[in-house]
Formats: C-alpha cells, structure tokens, sequence
C-alpha cells in the first residue's frame, strides 16, 4: 500500500484512508444477456403437479445460534472475568436446487504474473467457466497498465461458455497493476449484470502485487459492500499486500485467502463456488447487548471502543454448515449466590435468500455461586481453548498490520503478547499447532521491520506518531528474502483462516 495510513478493520486495528477520488464506475457498454425473458422474481421448483409450479418458501431459520461461557458459573459477590463463545451456524437447505450464481472475477495479470502464473490463472478461470450451471452470470475483467473487459457480464448457456473460454485463452500479463481500476471495473459489470433478484452474488479479486495506487482502493470495497457484493480476495504469491488484500474482504464482508502458487487459484475458486451454491445467510450480521453489570472488554478480532454496551460484528454469508465463533471477553459483576447474571443478548440479522431479512438471537447467562467445590470445576476448556487460537490469530494478524503502518514497536508488542498466549496454551491444552504458531511467531518477529513503509510514505498525512518518528531517524531495514516473504504470507493466511472460520 503505497498512499495511506494502514490499519484492518475486523482485526482490532481501525483503517483511516484519506485518498483521492475513486475512478468513476460506469456501466458496460456491452451486455451479453437475453432481455428478452423477464427476470426471475420468485422461486420455481419442481412438483408432484408438474415441474415449474411455483411453491410458497418455508420461512423455517436459516441460521442457528447459540451462546455459552466460560466459565460455566461466577462467583457470588465477586467481580469475574468471562468469555462468552456466540456461534453462529448455518442450517441444512431444505430445497436441493440453489439459486443462480451471479460472479465477476477481477485478475491481475501485470507483469509479473507472466509465465506460469498467468498459465495456471487462466487454466482456473477456464475450469470456473465449466463448473458454472446454464443460467449464471459471469464477468470477467482483467488489470495490468489498465482495466480490461474480457468477459462482459453474461448469462452462461451453449452459446456463451465456449465464446468466454477462448476470451479467456486470450490474456496476456502485461505492464503495471492497477488494482484501483481492475476493482472498479469489476464492480461495474457487476452493478449492471442482468443476473436475478435471487442470484447469489460474488466479486473475486486475485492479485500478486501492490498495486500502483492503493488509497482508492477501500473506497471501492465500500461501495460493493453498499451495492451488497462481497469482494473475496486472493493474495497469490510473496509481493501482495497482505493487509490491504484483508481488508478489501472485511470491508465488503467476504473473505480474504492466501495461494501461495497459483496452480492453487483453481481449488479456492472450486471452494468458493460450493460455498456460493450452499448460501443459507447472506450479509449476516451479530449484534452484541451487554446486561446489567457487564462490561465487554474485547471482541476478538473486532475494532470496539472498550466498555460499550453495544457492538456489532458483521460476518457476511454463510453457507449450510459453516460455523462462525464470534468470542467476547468481559466482566461481570458479582451478585448473590444462586441468581443468575444477565451476560448479553447477541441478536443476528440477515437475508435468506428467495425469503429476504430475518433474525435469530440467543441469550447468556451465568449462575453464581459460593460453592468452591462448584467454582473450582467451572472453567470450560473447549470454549477457552478455541478463544486462545483465536486470539493467537488476532495477534498475528495486528502485528503485521501495525509494522505496514510504521509501528514497529507496537508490532513487536502485540506480537509478543500472542506468543506468550500460544506457549501458554499449547502447554494448557496439549495443542501442538499452538506450538508451532510460537516458532512461527519467531520467525515472523525478525521479517516485521520489513514491511516498514518507505520514509517519504511515513512521512505523508500530516504530524507523524512517535512511532513513525522514530521509524524515520532509523536505517531502512533490507527487504525480505522471497523464502521470508512468503513464510510471513503463508502464518497471516493461516492466521486469516482462524479468523474466518475457514
């Protein structure tokens, strides 16, 4: 990231972008889809009456979810800290046909990416073209020196599938990389896609570098959130940059995955895709309301202002099974043995898709008690071993994106905090990946001053931090060895994974 001050929303970092205006987003000039059929605004499935007989939708939840603590009971009289674990699961579907699929996918085929790369990128562009089903949407828009259509949004059927493969044996990798502009461009085939209301929507970036001007960038990522289209991104390789590539998926509420080589962008495309026809949530969101006597301390991997009672978590879609833990850390205070104290309500709303908005929600509480024997036996080792890796991942992920905003020692602090958190779990719960997190941790300590922002960038936006101040008085640390950059690449993707659920 080349023009801004950087930072990761959903990691407890906030990202501040004062940058110039966004590239205007127009409309395609050119789109390959039958108008001549009204678009789809109700669900048909078969019948015993006959295929095609519209049916009325169960409004049954597609979500459940569900709260519980650690420890189990608190206390009497006493203030105590607590976790609070709120999961959010996807319910199975009912109904065995999915909706329509409506993809654009962004690719970066800069100079860099040419030779094999650009080989494989395609080969998985090619493969995404056969897994598609007759009657989903697809754009394609390529970036180098500039924006290009290769595909413009389409319905896929006999005619169009093969015409989009021999549009896409045509890319080349050439010149520079203009994420700013491939981004735009995406998201305008995708605004004036001619998919249905019921189409599951889905942006996928695939980058491999730093683009020539990041600060428009996030400002994009907004206004595919505001138009509902989530932005999945792909890091490929060992020169992206990681936390901008995060926060693009944060912002507009998708996921962000790390491939190391791109023979891998084809399984994560395969990935995505299963997930998109499993849709059960869409842009869900988590509100947590703290009771009486809480006080929320932390939300792990979420930027809160600490003490407020309320907070929200967006965590985007969700597909039939996956489970996402959204982990609170509190205190409550004690009240008199054997009531209960009111911990907080996390209410969740989304869309079902066919259905539009619903709600679940669930309530936690804990039981006091003066009972030592009772009090003793109180912890809850799954809940607490799944919020030390959580925050383990948390950790790694903020360090990485305090060293990419010049503040190294803050980096190295938090760093050294989550190593601390992994030793101390990996001797609590027997858990070996905890373990080689802290040789990780090692690791990636020694490749932070790396990713320190030039002097000239550190110094643009006005009064500097003590931090970058006292970046800019040290000597520019050498860059990584490709072997180092890709390792730091590889712990944030694996720590983005714990993060996401994934």
């Amino acid at each position: 990231m080349r023009t801004f001050a950087r930072g990761i929303i959903g990691c407890s970092l906030l990202l501040a972008a004062c940058s110039p205006a966004v590239p205007p987003i127009t409309p395609a000039t050119t789109i390959a889809c039958d108008t001549s059929k009204p678009a789809v605004a109700s669900a048909i499935v078969s019948s015993e009456k006959g295929s095609g007989s519209a049916v009325e939708i169960s409004r049954a939840p597609r979500i459940e979810v569900t709260t519980d603590t650690t420890p189990s009971l608190a206390r009497a009289e006493k203030e105590t800290e607590v976790t609070v674990r709120v999961r959010v699961r996807g319910l199975p579907l009912a109904q065995t046909k999915r909706p329509p699929l409506d993809l654009g996918l962004v690719v970066d085929t800069s100079g860099s990416m040419d030779g094999p790369a650009i080989q494989k990128a395609k080969a998985a562009c090619d493969r995404l073209v056969d897994m598609l089903a007759e009657g989903d949407t697809l754009s394609i828009v390529t970036f180098g020196s500039h924006p290009k259509v290769i595909v413009p949004s389409l319905k896929i059927d006999k005619e169009t599938r093969p015409n989009a493969k021999a549009a896409i044996a045509s890319i080349k990798a050439e010149g520079t990389t203009d994420m700013a502009g491939g981004l735009a461009t995406g998201l305008a085939q995708m605004r004036s896609s001619c998919a249905p209301p019921n189409a599951i929507h889905r942006l996928v970036l695939v980058g491999d570098g730093v683009p020539n001007d990041s600060a428009p960038v996030l400002q994009i990522a907004e206004q595919a959130k505001a138009s509902h289209i989530p932005v999945t991104t792909l890091g490929l390789g060992n020169d992206f940059d990681e936390t901008l590539m995060t926060a693009v998926a944060q912002r507009s509420q998708a996921t962000f995955h790390f491939v190391e080589d791109a023979a891998g962008v084809a399984t994560v495309f395969e990935r995505e895709l299963t997930r998109m026809e499993r849709v059960v949530a869409q842009v869900a969101h988590v509100e947590i309301v703290s009771g009486p006597g809480v006080t929320i301390r932390e939300i792990v991997g979420v930027a809160i202002a600490q003490g407020m009672r309320v907070a929200h978590v967006p965590i985007g879609d969700l597909a039939e099974g996956q489970v996402r833990d959204v982990f609170v850390r509190a205190t409550v205070k004690g009240i008199k043995d054997g009531r209960n104290a009111e911990l907080l309500d996390a209410n969740v709303t989304y869309s079902a898709p066919e259905l539009g908005a619903m709600t679940a929600s669930s309530f936690a509480k804990m039981p006091m008690s003066a009972d030592e024997g009772r009090l003793k036996d109180a912890s809850v080792r799954e809940i607490e071993h799944g919020a030390t890796v959580v925050r383990v991942a948390d950790g790694i992920v903020r360090a990485i994106a305090l060293a990419r905003d010049g503040d190294l020692a803050g980096a190295r602090k938090v760093l050294d905090a989550a190593q601390k958190l992994a030793k101390e779990g990996e001797t609590k719960f027997g858990d070996k990946t905890l373990g080689e997190k802290v040789a990780e941790m090692s690791k990636l300590r020694k490749t932070l001053p790396s990713l320190l922002p030039p002097p000239e960038e550190a110094m643009s936006g006005g009064a500097m931090p003590a931090p970058k101040r006292a970046m800019m008085m040290a000597p520019r640390p050498a860059a990584a060895s490709p072997a180092d950059a890709m390792s730091l690449r590889a712990t944030h993707g694996s720590a983005m994974k714990e993060l996401q659920g994934l």
